[in-house]
């Protein structure tokens, strides 16, 4: 019997950053895609969801406290039930059409698909910057790749900074840092199946 394909509806298990990332593939793909002219629910309506959602995810991580945690927890749930009404509307539209499905950003249950998260970034160095309080971060690249995350903080705190993003593995510029101290750094990637695991940190003396 012939395989037939259906967007995946199952978002409980992910990890908040899964989550957060499938979200944002899932809304960014389906934006003016003419297979899906009116998606139900409104992208509009997900996307608030998922700004409130990521919203609150980062105010637990920064404080920690149960209340924060228990409100992003709060927030993920009707995240999950409007991408799940989603991938229903997906469903009802491409009836099984492999291509139409894999427009919509949805995991699909596609003959030969293996759900991988990213590796561990590799070759993470830090440099000089041109100015007195910079430097710059290179690593290793990947492939199918959305972003990289990293963070950095002086050798003597325990806190990591806020997680910062971009799209490139070359010549990103951390600043401004104290002069004379020592910092590290790590990196990871993020794709559409999650988030891959921290690299080995990196150091320098910031001149």
């Amino acid at each position: 019997m012939a395989t037939k394909f259906k967007a995946l509806i199952g978002f409980a298990r992910m990890k908040d950053d899964e989550l957060v990332v499938a979200a944002n593939t899932i809304v960014g793909a389906m934006t003016d895609n003419p297979h899906f002219p009116t998606p139900s629910p409104s992208l509009e309506d997900v996307q608030d969801l998922l700004d409130d959602f990521s919203t609150k995810l980062a105010a637990a991580r920064r404080r920690g406290s149960p209340e924060e945690t228990a409100l992003k927890n709060e927030s993920r749930e009707p995240l999950q039930l409007a991408l799940q009404k989603l991938a229903y509307y997906v469903n009802g539209i491409a009836q099984g059409h492999l291509s139409t499905l894999l427009s919509s950003g949805f995991q699909t249950n596609s003959a030969g698909t293996i759900v991988q998260v990213p590796l561990k970034v590799e070759r993470v160095r830090l440099s000089d910057g041109r100015q007195s309080g910079h430097v710059r971060l290179d690593f290793e690249s990947q492939r199918k790749v959305l972003m990289y995350e990293y963070q950095y903080r002086m050798e003597s705190e325990s806190e990591w900074s806020d997680r910062l993003v971009t799209s490139s593995s070359k010549a990103n510029i951390i600043a401004p840092l104290e002069v004379a101290q020592r910092y590290e750094v790590r990196v990871r990637a993020v794709n559409t199946h999650g988030v891959g695991d921290w690299s080995d940190t990196a150091r320098i003396l910031v001149r």
